[in-house]
């Protein structure tokens, strides 16, 4: 199978599975939204946030490292999986020392339990089978769609029958446990690979895993800064509140960007291998994820407060108003996610890892020590900040693998006249009950397709849209043959 047939095969797989989870999810949010408190989703969010900062610095690249190596023999795979699995043991003991104080800073400490508990999640994901690391290089993800599904369904079940029984957070953090108990065993079923450990390479990979390790903690903290700054500013309840609309928001950018960005990982560096150009190739991934995400944007913008009522209850309307703010985020996820991707895949680790520093420097002395707004105003100065920084990574993107950025902007103009003209249709429609949410949202979504495909018979010449229908077409050709 050639490496586009296999990139779509793949793209389609992990899109179709993370539809699949997202939809449960959505289910499962719904309910337990109706059955807690924004206290309870506070508490989850912060030992979520310190949990899987603890997670990302026990990884050090070591996924990575296997993608882009050239040749792999087991000595490779085996030193990874013995690295991930000490680095994880220690950094599972060294957040059960430091979760008082980390409460405590955090203003939660009522906390202390969840985060204990949800520790877990390192030891227990340490034990997952090193095949793994190939099935991600070799673009095989019919086994990991697999356990991926009935993970999703254990974490699903438990989690709900757990909330209408104590219906409190315990539920969620159970939940989350069972996720990640069921991966684990599951990967040694579906994907078995001979225990054994070894560090005879480790001197090869923690010369490119430090840098990787620093850019995904720097990087982790400077997405997860929000959740620090306002838990410390605001307390555990607003940032229940701010967590869950947050949640909803960024449910492109968590369930589907980010998979597939690992995907798109494997392709960029064949790409790279090959020596061929990656920027144009960005571009046209960029332009269909794009294509899904800004409509969303502006639907939230529409009918947040009908959305909000319906489906989580009153308890939840004075945090309506946050989500088509924070949706808007997505756009700066997806774009950095893939750029940055593509300067891996061209060997820039390390300037990367400095660009993760400065900006989060930046972040920390233009915000966390300057700003005493209200929780809305920080989020758009987190948006005027996010923008900004992404407009200087491509311009260096631009700079380093002539990322085409001139033709990424075009793509964004068109999506967001698209976009702004299915809004004003939209809020002709408005009003209460469900009768008119219907309508107005298959208005909506109408006059975004139609208007999508005039400019895409208007500019059907244009570089980009030429690959992304190419691109289209032996992705259908492809799940034809198959």
């Amino acid at each position: 199978m050639d490496l586009a047939r296999k990139v779509a095969s793949s793209t389609s797989l992990i899109l179709i599975v993370r539809l699949f989870q997202r939809g449960i999810g959505i289910i499962s949010l719904l309910i337990l939204a109706r059955l807690l408190t924004p206290q309870d989703f506070g508490v989850v969010a912060i030992a979520t946030m310190l949990v899987f900062l603890f997670d990302t610095l026990s990884e050090g690249g070591t996924q990575q490292y296997i993608i882009q190596k050239k040749t792999l023999d087991d000595s490779d795979i085996v030193t990874a999986w013995t690295i991930s699995i000490l680095s994880k043991l220690a950094l599972f003991v060294a957040l059960l020392a430091l979760t008082p104080v980390l409460a405590n800073f955090l203003n939660a400490p009522e906390a202390e339990s969840a985060i204990r508990a949800m520790a877990l999640v390192l030891p227990i994901s340490a034990f997952a089978s090193p095949q793994l690391f190939m099935h991600r290089r070799d673009l095989e993800y019919g086994i990991i769609s697999k356990i991926l599904l009935i993970e999703r369904v254990v974490s699903f079940l438990v989690t709900v029958i757990l909330a209408f029984i104590l219906e409190n957070y315990w539920a969620m953090i159970i939940g989350v446990l069972a996720a990640y108990t069921s991966k684990t065993l599951l990967s040694h079923w579906y994907a078995p690979y001979p225990l054994k450990f070894s560090l005879s390479r480790i001197k090869e990979q923690m010369s490119f895993s430090l840098w990787m390790l620093m850019r995904s903690i720097l990087g982790y903290v400077r997405a997860e800064f929000d959740v620090i700054f306002i838990s410390k500013m605001y307390g555990a309840d607003q940032l229940g509140g701010f967590s869950l609309m947050r949640n909803l928001s960024f449910l492109p950018s968590r369930e589907i960007i980010a998979p597939v960005s690992n995907v798109f990982l494997a392709s960029f560096s064949e790409i790279k291998r090959r020596g061929d150009p990656i920027g144009e190739h960005i571009v046209v991934v960029l332009t269909i994820l794009l294509c899904a995400i800004f409509p969303i944007i502006g639907y939230l913008h529409v009918f947040n407060q009908e959305l909000v009522s319906l489906f989580l209850g009153q308890q939840w309307l004075p945090f309506a108003h946050l989500l088509p703010l924070l949706a808007v985020f997505t756009i700066t996820f997806a774009v950095s996610t893939f750029v940055q991707q593509g300067l891996i895949a061209n060997g820039d680790i390390k300037l990367l890892s400095v660009y993760e520093m400065v900006t989060l420097s930046l972040l920390l002395g233009l915000i966390a020590f300057f700003f005493s707004g209200s929780m809305e105003e920080f989020i758009i100065a987190r948006l005027v900040f996010a923008f900004t920084v992404l407009g200087i990574l491509l311009v260096f993107c631009s700079m380093r693998f002539g990322l085409p950025v001139v033709s990424l902007l075009f793509m964004c103009a068109l999506l967001a006249t698209a976009c702004f003209g299915a809004v004003l249709s939209a809020q002709m429609l408005t009003g209460p009950g469900i009768l008119f949410l219907l309508l107005g949202s298959a208005l909506y979504f109408g006059v975004y397709l139609v208007a999508c495909l005039f400019f895409l018979f208007l500019f059907k010449k244009h570089k980009v849209l030429e690959e992304v229908i190419s691109l289209l077409l032996r992705f259908i050709r492809s799940r034809r043959a198959s």
